[in-house]
């Protein structure tokens, strides 16, 4: 995993980002919600991995009001996109979350489309919990194998997904309890396959690896996307959330 790619590319999308990123939103919606049923509102520190520009972190403030929000983002650019709700209790901490020390006493460790660009979930997970309040909640979104299957099956670029009954049972092994886990198919109509890459460039996850583009190569891929996901007048792109609430473990 090329991180300082993965940087650049959503540094990049930062100013696109909000408005491209319906599906990414809608999941955030849907986090919000499920937090709302599943677990205690009362929440005096929260971490956010990978706030970005903080469309689950606005969300995360309106409706669990956490006392203090650390929010975290690997791009330091992301800072000047949360300006508006850091105070006094509302923090930016840049880094990547797979390296830097986490805080201590935390009440929710919260990510929403982050951790599928991590390279060692057991040891994010392990970290988590170390630094979770006894009885202390872990919630997260990421997506699932057949996260953009059109575009890996055309382009043979993709990220490594997890399965939903992959993440449980690593997170079960590493003495959580799975309050909650849930999938869904999001599919999302484009007018022809060029749009979907222009949505994907929006949105900052074309950063897997550099692809470069030819004249043939670009005809190529439109000729296969039609012929394959066409619906009519369309084409589809997939989007596979996993969502999952983990408490961990009283001893």
């Amino acid at each position: 995993m090329d991180k300082q790619l993965i940087k650049s590319r959503f540094s990049k999308a930062a100013t696109s980002y909000d408005k491209a990123a319906i599906v990414q939103r809608q999941i955030a919606e849907r986090m919000i919600l499920l937090m709302k049923e599943t677990i205690p509102l009362e929440c005096r520190n929260l971490l956010e991995i990978g706030c970005g520009t903080g469309i689950f972190s606005r969300l995360l403030i309106r409706h669990i009001q956490p006392e203090r929000m650390i929010m975290n983002d690997i791009c330091p650019e992301m800072e000047m996109n949360v300006i508006d709700i850091m105070n006094g209790n509302n923090i930016f901490m840049c880094g990547d979350a797979e390296m830097f020390s986490f805080p201590r006493k935390i009440d929710i460790i919260a990510s929403c489309s982050t951790i599928q660009w991590f390279e060692n979930l057991p040891s994010f997970f392990k970290r988590c919990h170390a630094s979770l309040n006894e009885s202390g909640f872990l919630v997260f979104s990421t997506f699932g194998k057949n996260n953009m299957k059109e575009i890996s099956s055309l382009t043979g670029t993709g990220l490594s997904y997890h399965s939903k009954s992959e993440l449980e049972k690593e997170l079960l092994s590493l003495n959580y309890d799975i309050v909650y886990s849930g999938e869904e198919l999001i599919n999302k109509s484009f007018n022809n396959p060029i749009d979907v890459l222009h949505h994907l460039k929006r949105t900052g996850v074309t950063g897997i690896k550099e692809q470069f583009w030819t004249k043939g190569t670009v005809e190529a891929y439109c000729r296969e996307y039609i012929l394959r996901y066409s619906n009519g007048n369309s084409v589809s792109l997939t989007y596979h959330p996993i969502y999952i609430i983990a408490k961990k473990k009283t001893v």
